[in-house]
């Protein structure tokens, strides 16, 4: 072999190895964009707290005052979402009857569309430990809701679990898996396992 060949076949190695070179950096670079990436979607950092916390607003049908408080609140922009601890929400409807919410922890989701053709609207989901109590009015007896999550819809005034529950009221105790409640219009579905135990020592001369 020639020196000018030896020539030739030096420089196309040297410039098989800059180009290999070169797609390795790419590679690197690449890869730890991806990484770096996938890191700030899976993690976002609170941009601000609020330390014990008042809130109060109306919903959309202006029938239900609603108060929330908590211990925290804590916003996280790249969800644009709050998490609240130990919240408490508190709400008045035109008959002046209270019914308050408190669990561990709330994450609240803003303008969200859960169906087609639907207004985007707030949620509220209460996780850990959650208690619904609401008092005794002219159209209902007192009750008492337990759970491990519940969602709120406080512009149109419903929520809803597809977890456990138990209800308990002066006279009976219902537990069942599932639960859909409209507080405007009164009413209360549950949607599985539905078990319910009546006392029969108390009468309705007692209410």
């Amino acid at each position: 072999m020639t020196a000018d060949r030896i020539r030739v076949w030096l420089g196309i190695a040297l410039l098989g190895l800059l180009m290999l070179g070169s797609f390795w950096v790419y590679e690197v670079m690449r890869r730890q964009g991806e990484d770096l990436a996938s890191n700030r979607k899976n993690r976002s950092e609170p941009d601000y707290y609020v330390e014990q916390f008042n809130f109060v607003r109306l919903s959309q049908s202006k029938q239900t005052n609603y108060r929330i408080t908590g211990d925290r609140l804590i916003h996280f922009p790249l969800e644009d979402e709050f998490e609240i601890v130990r919240p408490k929400i508190v709400g008045i409807d035109q008959e002046k009857t209270p019914m308050t919410i408190s669990a561990d922890r709330a994450i609240v989701k803003q303008k969200i569309q859960e169906k087609p053709n639907t207004q985007p609207e707030d949620q509220i989901h209460m996780l850990g430990n959650v208690t619904l109590e609401r008092a005794r009015s002219q159209q209902v007896e007192s009750i008492k809701i337990e759970t491990d999550s519940l969602i709120l819809f406080p512009d149109t005034e419903k929520m809803k679990t597809a977890a456990s529950i138990k209800m308990l009221t002066r006279k009976a105790t219902i537990s069942a898996v599932g639960m859909e409640a409209d507080n405007a219009d009164q009413k209360l579905r549950f949607l599985s396992k539905v078990h319910i135990e009546i006392d029969t020592t108390k009468h309705s001369t007692n209410d």
